[in-house]
């Protein structure tokens, strides 16, 4: 009984954090939490940072890359706006290289993909200007599968993610980045996440993070 119970509150959970996305990020006991975390681990010069929301914090990038021990600064809920709020601390750092993923929670949020691209275009400015020498690697959005899924505000979204990825790619193009495309190599047909690779529709099990390092470790590993 008291399995059942842990279950449905783990569901539960899931659902909520699923449903009520915040528009404010910077506000959640999530991203208040994960900042003091990082205050108290800091970053140091040079390193390898990924960037991003609940699927880049969910990722081991140290245990993925032990030789480079990646940094990860994901946090679960995070969006672009999230994002641009806490660039200085890896400008400071100056890494040598970057990982962003960023965009799916912006969309949850029906903020529209010209906002979601000039946030990314100003935290690439900002990165310029202050960490010339950083290497920046600009990843695709994952699909989704809400077929599985449970995030009902990602209902029929699914084009909106495959635009946002041309669009992406074309920020790449404007500002001499590596755009990593990794979205096709998860899906099983048009659009669609596999549901082999994901926990709920939105979030990767281990099979789906074996598909995304595979994908970026060349970036990750060449000098």
């Amino acid at each position: 009984m008291r399995i059942k119970f842990a279950t449905l509150l783990l569901f539960f959970s899931v659902y909520v954090m699923g449903q009520e996305i915040q528009e404010n990020i910077q506000e959640s006991q999530t991203y208040i939490d994960r900042m003091a975390y990082f205050k108290q681990h800091p970053l140091t010069e040079g390193q390898i940072i990924f960037l991003g929301n609940s699927l880049t914090q969910a990722g081991k990038w140290d245990e993925y890359f032990p030789n480079q021990q990646p940094v990860n600064r994901g946090i679960a809920g995070d969006n672009t706006e999230g994002m641009l709020a806490r660039i200085d601390e890896i400008i400071a750092a100056k890494p040598k290289k970057l990982f962003i993923m960023a965009g799916i929670n912006d969309i949850s949020l029906s903020r529209s993909n010209k906002k979601i691209i000039n946030n990314i275009s100003t935290m690439i400015v900002m990165i310029k200007e202050g960490s010339p020498d950083t290497q920046i690697y600009l990843q695709s959005v994952l699909p989704i599968n809400n077929e599985v899924g449970i995030y009902s505000r990602l209902k029929k979204k699914e084009k909106t993610i495959e635009k946002l990825n041309k669009e992406l790619h074309k920020l790449s193009k404007k500002e001499n980045l590596v755009f990593i495309n990794i979205y096709p190599s998860f899906l099983i047909k048009k659009r669609q996440l596999d549901a082999r690779y994901t926990t709920d529709g939105l979030h990767l099990n281990e099979e789906g993070y074996t598909v995304w390092v595979n994908q970026i470790q060349y970036f990750v590993e060449e000098n």
